[in-house]
């Protein structure tokens, strides 16, 4: 039988969450009962030893207040590497309810300053 999880994937998603979980300052526990999971469980899923339904992961990704894609961008062929804390910060900043208008500037900003990028 072939093995259902590829275990870059579960170290990516594994990695991503702690850093998201530690840059919101939340335990295992406390992030666990926001999202109706065990701290246990979530800990298992950072540390890559268990896999996790996608609505679970859906229920995780709206406790942290970021989308699911945030979560689970893992593209072929690319090295699994979690965003720094600043970066994280940026994009808090940016995908919070603001006018499309404003984020197209933040971006011109962005842009005008680190260079173009795609």
């Amino acid at each position: 039988m072939a093995e259902r999880a590829v275990p870059h994937v579960r170290k990516f998603l594994g990695q991503r969450l702690r850093a998201l979980r530690g840059q919101r300052g939340l335990s295992q526990e406390r992030l666990g009962r926001r999202s109706g999971l065990s701290g246990k469980f979530i800990g298992e899923v950072e540390r890559g030893e268990k896999s996790i339904s996608v609505d679970s992961l859906y229920h995780v990704a709206v406790a942290l207040e970021v989308p699911l894609r945030h979560l689970i961008d893992v593209r072929p062929g690319r090295r699994a590497v979690v965003p720094s804390e600043e970066a994280e910060r940026i994009f808090a900043l940016v995908s919070a309810r603001r006018r499309p208008a404003d984020v197209r500037k933040a971006l011109q900003v962005l842009r005008a300053m680190l260079g173009s990028a795609p």
